[in-house]
């Protein structure tokens, strides 16, 4: 793969955003959440930060989360995991939940 094809873009003043404002944001993109709140039943993901989004750089997107697992407090981040937001089921929450 072209190293132009790869991108990712961190987002300065992250915030807490519910699943459908992710989708509308992030479609087509690979996402860094933190803080994943799940749904009552634990049967999907409701929402989180988004602290990164790409374009395919899945496994760039893998070591930066290693690197916040290892510089942040478990508490500051909550549940974390790298996602497909688009049309192709590419589920590769790393927290667990599927949708």
């Amino acid at each position: 793969m072209d190293k132009m094809d790869k991108k990712i873009v961190k987002i300065d003043n992250p915030k807490y955003m519910t699943k459908d404002e992710i989708r509308k944001k992030f479609w087509n993109h690979q996402v860094l959440l933190t803080n994943v709140k799940m749904k009552p039943d634990y049967s999907a993901m409701d929402g989180g930060i988004v602290r990164y989004y790409a374009t395919n750089s899945m496994d760039e997107l893998y070591a930066i989360l290693g690197e916040i697992r290892r510089t942040e407090d478990d508490d500051a981040i909550g549940g974390c995991g790298i996602k497909y937001i688009g049309n192709i089921y590419m589920n590769l929450y790393a927290a667990g939940g599927e949708e």
